[in-house]
């Protein structure tokens, strides 16, 4: 599949249970700051989500996780194969990229949500561990689905797709999506093709010299 082609858009499936996903917590981070974080229920926040608790446990394990925000995907076996299949014949960076488009939505650059996330922070200090926590945990899933990428990739294979190269090509598709999104804000099939070409260049400058 060339690299200039429009990326398949999620299924439906995964497009519901990301809005899902961000009404519980958009709920969560609500009622958190308006009562504070120790008078809110998971029932409270389910209720205003329009969701049963029991829902509620099928995206966040508790209600701190909710009122931080934790909208990423999770990256299960089977998600990842079905992405593998779609990207098939792409290149890495591209296929990273689509990867991180999965995972993360359209989010980049949503400065509102960044800013909200920093407010409950800021007011709940006792939810940065979680959220370090919950940030390891997505670079390790995500770090090892680019492995798989890499391992499948005949330019790559299993002898160079080794932690460090995953990391490495995580972190730039990673810094160039956020920067890109957030200081141009264009339409995110322009920011995948502008990232993917970016890192084209930087890789050959690299070799060159």
């Amino acid at each position: 599949m060339p690299d200039t082609a429009r990326t398949p858009e999620l299924g439906l499936r995964d497009r519901k249970r990301i809005e899902t996903r961000h009404r519980i917590a958009e709920a969560a981070r609500s009622l958190a700051l308006e009562q504070d974080i120790d008078h809110t229920t998971i029932e409270q926040i389910a209720a205003r989500a329009e969701v049963s608790p029991r829902t509620f446990f099928n995206y966040f394990e508790s209600k701190e996780d909710a009122v931080l925000g934790h909208t990423e995907l999770d990256l299960e076996p089977s998600t990842l194969d079905a992405h593998l299949a779609t990207v098939a014949g792409e290149s890495a960076a591209q296929a990273v990229v689509d990867l991180a488009f999965l995972v993360f939505g359209e989010s980049f650059g949503d400065e509102r949500e960044r800013l909200a996330r920093k407010e409950v922070i800021v007011r709940f200090p006792q939810l940065m561990r979680r959220q370090v926590s919950r940030m390891t945990t997505v670079a390790e899933a995500m770090t090892g689905a680019v492995r798989t990428i890499l391992e499948r990739d005949p330019a790559w294979g299993p002898d160079a797709a080794t932690p460090q190269a995953a990391e490495m090509l995580l972190g730039m598709c990673m810094t160039g999506l956020r920067s890109s999104a957030r200081h141009e804000g264009s339409d995110p099939e322009e920011v995948r093709a502008r990232v993917v070409a970016s890192i084209r260049d930087t890789a050959a400058r690299i070799a060159a010299a």
